[in-house]
């Protein structure tokens, strides 16, 4: 693998798909351990934007206390018999923490007594809540001090905050284990320490695991970022590639961008709230399937046509044709595209396109 497992534990992409698996029910003898499933906790949405309510504002303002209007943290979950929420952020370091001290705020106040009410829940549906700060088990200490502050800074100026809490992630002899303080083993319901989650093996990377492999919101390396890319673009490409080996010609192909991404990211895109980042993917798999979609009218002409508002639609009208095609795309990589130009925003790129 091309980084090492200290390296990855400040890989915000790796951090973001630990709190999936964790969320996730996963096969009891699998590689990982779904820890917070099994405490009943599931994922309530992916980067939702969530505004702080007006007067919460005009109170920071008068005490020029630096806020967001409204934050994304990365994950929310909810543990549904409870209504407890945990609005999860990821940070690299301590150091991503201090160079953004406004959200950090701001998510604090998000996980606060408001909660119901920025969530646009009533009271009683949010029982407890907590933000919970996904870190290198190394930062814990400074990030710990650093939110302390911040928490003591709110409740001198009158704005209310919520309880936070690290889950620190540490590479073990056998495992990675993410650590809970007293206040996290107290909301997720598990004894405080460090609990295995995945299984460490010699030479082997975890990152074709993810759920989500690719998000144009994370600051990433150059190479971790294409490598990323790619990923995404090698499971859409497996998409496509296993619904026309499934057909039986003659038969009419639709292949929707969201469906696919949906498909490529097991489920996790159709809860993507930042619809930026869900149009930038969108944009992506255009660009794959424009590629394939060349090809394939290369070896059968007029094969696969993209039509406005629906799709692209494969039409495989015989066996032979059909032979022809998955040859084409079992044979297409995804080396070919380009990895590091960003796709620009297309005509139709501001509606929920398919």
């Amino acid at each position: 693998m091309t980084k090492t497992l200290n390296e990855l534990l400040r890989d915000p992409i790796f951090q973001l798909n630990a709190v999936l698996w964790l969320a996730q029910p996963l096969p009891a003898e699998g590689e990982i351990v779904s820890l917070l499933h099994r405490q009943g906790f599931t994922v309530y949405a992916i980067a939702p934007l969530l505004g702080l309510p007006l007067d919460l504002r005009l109170s920071a303002a008068a005490t020029k206390t630096s806020l967001q209007e409204s934050v994304r943290p990365d994950v929310v979950l909810v543990q549904e018999i409870d209504r407890r929420f945990s609005f999860t952020e990821c940070k690299a370091s301590s150091v991503a923490l201090n160079s953004s001290l406004p959200q950090a705020r701001s998510l604090l106040i998000v996980a606060g007594p408001r909660a119901p009410e920025i969530l646009a829940l009533a009271a009683e549906q949010v029982r407890g809540s907590v933000l919970a700060m996904v870190i290198p088990e190394t930062d814990r200490e400074q990030v710990r001090q650093a939110l302390s502050g911040l928490v003591k800074e709110l409740e001198e100026n009158k704005l209310p905050a919520g309880k936070f809490t690290m889950l620190g992630l540490q590479v073990t002899d056998t495992d990675i284990g993410i650590q809970f303080d007293d206040i996290g083993g107290d909301f997720f319901s598990l004894v405080p320490g460090v609990h295995p989650f995945l299984k460490r093996e010699p030479d082997t990377d975890p990152r074709p695991l993810y759920f989500i492999p690719y998000d144009p919101d994370v600051s990433q390396s150059n190479r971790e970022r294409i490598f990323c890319k790619r990923v995404l673009f090698e499971r859409m490409h497996g998409t496509v590639v296993a619904a026309v080996g499934r057909a039986h010609p003659p038969a009419e192909l639709t292949f929707e961008s969201q469906k696919i991404l949906n498909n490529a990211m097991f489920g996790m895109y159709e809860l993507w709230e930042n619809r930026e980042s869900a149009r930038h993917m969108r944009s992506l798999c255009k660009q794959l399937m424009r590629a394939l979609a060349e090809l394939v009218n290369t070896v059968s002409k007029d094969t696969m046509i993209y039509q406005p508002g629906e799709g692209w639609k494969a039409r495989l009208q015989s066996q032979e044709q059909h032979e022809s095609v998955m040859d084409g795309l079992t044979r297409f990589s995804c080396e070919t595209l380009d990895l590091q130009t960003e796709p620009q925003p297309g005509l139709f790129d501001d509606t929920e396109d398919r």
